[in-house]
């Protein structure tokens, strides 16, 4: 208690990082399909994509594993998103074989306020980041 009735309240809690404009801050997700048919370094994935044009787009990307294994897409198989990959090592068939997407995400400005200038055509704007 301060006195007078005013009590103390924690208004806020975190972390500052910096206010560095070159500063990238990324999104990642991280598609997962599993190995179905499993011989030595090469495997059959499924359930990560759902048709051919998704296993075609995705086909230069690099695969991970949670074993720690390296791999790539090789080619599609049949109509229902079905791939055919190559690992580093051979592949466990209890593995998990993981696609990790990123992408840039931008911050978003809120307009505050507009005030006009001394001129008739000129008008301040200040934003705040949200």
């Amino acid at each position: 208690d301060l006195g007078g009735g005013k009590k103390r309240e924690l208004l806020a809690h975190g972390s500052v990082i910096g206010a560095d404009a070159d500063r990238i801050v990324l999104k990642r997700i991280i598609l997962t399909g599993y190995p179905t048919r499993v011989h030595k370094r090469h495997a059959t994935v499924k359930y990560m994509f759902y048709n051919p044009e998704d296993v075609k787009w995705f086909q230069p990307a690099g695969l991970t594993t949670k074993h720690g294994l390296q791999g790539n897409i090789v080619e599609s198989v049949g109509d229902h998103g079905v791939m055919k990959c190559l690992f580093n090592a051979p592949i466990k068939q209890h593995d998990t074989v993981c696609l990790p997407l990123y992408k840039r995400v931008y911050p978003k400005f809120a307009p505050v306020d507009e005030e006009q200038d001394g001129d008739a055509n000129s008008f301040t704007k200040h934003f705040i980041v949200l």
